[in-house]
Formats: structure tokens, C-alpha cells, sequence
């Protein structure tokens, strides 16, 4: 049997000091050879390192919007604590080119963390459908990461977000739109593996062939 990556998840912090995640993050782990683990929130180096070293792969998961002082925008819904633990995170492991996948709030953190800009508001992605139910088309650029990896131009996807990535952050190149021209998913050059979707696959992973090489695709590399 083949030793499954360490994989860690950033997830969201409530008041109560609990950390909560979607356990389709994990699940979709799980069925792709991985083994998933939440971290605990923190800025110490010493921690940090070892993190890096320990796990074999990281995932930056949903969640609300990372603070404004990180690319001078306004928005709402707001953790420092969050923010600032996945700053020190991300700086830590991108140096090391330990793999990297971004969902959602994940995409837009990596591309902040790398420089780029995001649209503090966009209408008419938050679905009101449930979240397996994939109600939006992206197109894929043809000759991208993604489109020879999944064998297809276009995708049906969910939609859960109201902010949207706007200038690319250093090194990364995009890879899939939505109709109404919005930035969906993107790729670095720079990095090893450095993947950032802006819809949730973890939602439909079970059912969907798509959903599941994106994450047999970053397991590999975690490998």
C-alpha cells in the first residue's frame, strides 16, 4: 500500500476559538490517496518550520474575506488571526516549494500573498443552490495546467464567492473564466505545484471526474 501525504488544511476560527472545516475538504482528501489534518492557528517560526516539514502538502481552504490591508481594498468579514497565520504560513511553505492548493477564499489569499489584487465585490456568483449543485460555466485556457490535465474546454462548477481575483500575483498565469470574464482558476510558473480554483470541488468530488484529478493531481505532487 502506498503511504498517503500528510496533507494541512487552513480552515476558519469561530469566536468560540473553534476551528471549522467542511469535512468534504477532508473526504475529498481521503478518496484521492491523502490524508488530511487542520492546523492550529499561529506566527511562531519555530512552528511554522516544522509544519513546513512535517506535512508533505498544503490546502488554504473557503472562508470569509482576508483583510483589505493586504491589497488596499475594503471588504467584510474579516479574521486577523486567520490572515495573518496564513501570510507566515504561505511565506513559509511557498519557499520551500512544498505543493500548494488554493479553493475559494484559498485562490484569492495566494494571489494577495503574491501581489495580485482582488474585486472587493461581484454579483450573481453566490448561488443560492445547494452547494453540489453546479450552476456556473468556466472556460479553460486552452494549452493551460488545467485544461490538459482535465481534457476539457469548459466546466460546470458551483459558485460561493462575492469577491474575485483581479491582477495576478507574481509568477501566476490564468486558467479558467466565467462568461462574464471573471478570473476562476490560475497556475504558477514559478512554483512546483501552486493550483488556486475560485469554485468548490471538494462539493461534488464523489460524482465528478473533473473534481477528482484536481485533487489526485495535488496529492501526486504531495507524494
Amino acid at each position: 500500500m502506498k503511504k498517503r501525504p500528510k496533507i494541512a488544511l487552513t480552515v476558519s476560527f469561530n469566536d468560540d476559538r473553534q476551528l471549522c472545516v467542511n469535512e468534504d475538504y477532508l473526504n475529498a482528501v481521503y478518496s484521492s490517496g491523502g490524508i488530511g489534518t487542520v492546523l492550529p492557528y499561529t506566527t511562531d517560526k519555530t512552528r511554522l518550520a516544522d509544519y513546513s516539514s512535517y506535512f508533505d502538502g498544503f490546502m488554504f481552504c473557503g472562508g470569509g474575506d482576508i483583510s483589505p490591508s493586504y491589497y488596499s481594498r475594503s471588504t467584510k468579514n474579516i479574521c486577523s488571526l486567520r490572515d495573518e497565520f496564513e501570510k507566515a504560513l504561505f511565506d513559509e511553505i511557498y519557499s520551500k516549494d512544498k505543493p500548494i492548493l488554493g479553493i475559494c477564499r484559498g485562490e484569492q489569499v495566494i494571489n494577495v500573498f503574491l501581489g495580485g489584487t482582488l474585486h472587493p465585490h461581484i454579483d450573481a456568483h453566490m448561488q443560492s443552490e445547494s452547494r453540489e449543485v453546479r450552476t456556473q460555466e468556466v472556460v479553460l485556457r486552452e494549452g493551460g495546467y488545467l485544461n490538459l490535465l482535465l481534457g476539457e474546454k469548459r466546466l460546470c462548477v458551483n459558485s460561493f464567492h462575492h469577491q474575485a481575483v483581479k491582477e495576478l500575483g507574481k509568477g501566476l498565469v490564468a486558467e479558467a473564466f466565467s462568461s462574464d470574464g471573471h478570473l476562476e482558476a490560475f497556475s504558477s510558473l514559478e512554483h512546483r505545484f501552486c493550483i488556486g480554483v475560485q469554485w468548490h470541488p471538494e462539493s461534488f468530488y464523489e460524482n465528478s471526474a473533473t473534481s477528482s484529478a484536481i485533487f489526485d493531481s495535488f496529492i501526486k505532487a504531495c507524494r
